[in-house]
């Protein structure tokens, strides 16, 4: 994906807007004004619950926005919160209305709970290769180099943080190493380790290798890349384009019943 998802976003935008939203429903639902209804909240709710309706969904949204492993778990915690504090806020105030609330918070926190444990959707916060929109710029760059060790691969692009090389060697993910090329009469030396492996043919793969992040990597990458890009081999391909903004998404999504949840395809 080449940015973090719409649906992810907007529902990352209404968790944060709730409050707001939910202050204008108990507003028309007890026929107060919208300030009413704030210092009604403030003053007479247990301070607990009063947190829970007014800093939990926004801070929700937030982990949603986050696309990160541990935000995942943040998110759950949070919703888990917030559907204990409809359940006692229910008991405390029992009535056909409130019943007829609470049964539609937990009708939409079903359904949030449902999305988030799609694989597509759980696999863009637990894998860090799904979200193109947090890497480098990569550029086009076919040199041949080698494992310190002797097994010989070639780079077939590269960024700032890694390289994509090629090879009949057979590495599994994790697997470190020190890649070694030459570019115009400079030798290269950058150790690193395989995040992933991408079968090619019979014999052949793709391995993404990642360098180390340490300031002597990035001081040695920093020349190849301003070169490169001063040379114009950005790899565009990877690039946003029309077809990520939202109103195309909105376009497929009623015209092709796609978009709803993540592309999981690399």
């Amino acid at each position: 994906m080449k940015r973090k998802p719409w649906p992810l976003v907007l529902l990352a935008l209404l968790h944060v807007l709730a409050p707001f939203g939910n202050i204008v429903f108990n507003s028309l639902r007890s026929q107060r004004d919208p300030l009413q209804t704030w210092n009604f909240w403030y003053y007479a709710l247990p301070k607990p619950l009063f947190l829970t309706y007014v800093l939990l969904p926004p801070l929700a949204g937030i982990f949603i926005y986050a696309c990160k492993r541990w935000s995942y778990w943040c998110y759950v915690v949070c919703l888990s919160f917030i559907f204990f504090s409809n359940i006692y806020g229910f008991w405390t105030q029992i009535s056909l209305v409130n019943f007829v609330f609470v049964t539609g918070v937990m009708l939409v926190d079903a359904l949030a709970v449902a999305y988030f444990v799609a694989p597509s959707v759980r696999r863009v916060y637990f894998d860090p290769r799904m979200r193109w929109w947090e890497r480098a710029p990569r550029y086009y760059f076919e040199v041949p180099a080698r494992a310190v060790g002797g097994q010989e691969c070639q780079i077939k692009n590269i960024a700032r943080g890694g390289a994509l090389i090629e090879a009949s060697v057979l590495w599994q993910e994790n697997d470190e190493f020190v890649l070694e090329w030459e570019n115009e009469g400079r030798s290269f030396k950058l150790p690193g380790k395989v995040v992933y492996r991408k079968p090619q043919g019979k014999d052949r793969s793709a391995y993404g290798f990642r360098f180390n992040n340490s300031p002597e990597a990035r001081k040695t990458m920093a020349p190849l890349i301003r070169k490169l890009q001063h040379q114009g081999r950005r790899i565009l391909e990877r690039e946003q384009g029309p077809e990520d903004s939202f109103w195309a998404w909105v376009k497929r999504l009623f015209k092709e019943r796609k978009g709803i949840f993540p592309s999981i395809s690399k």
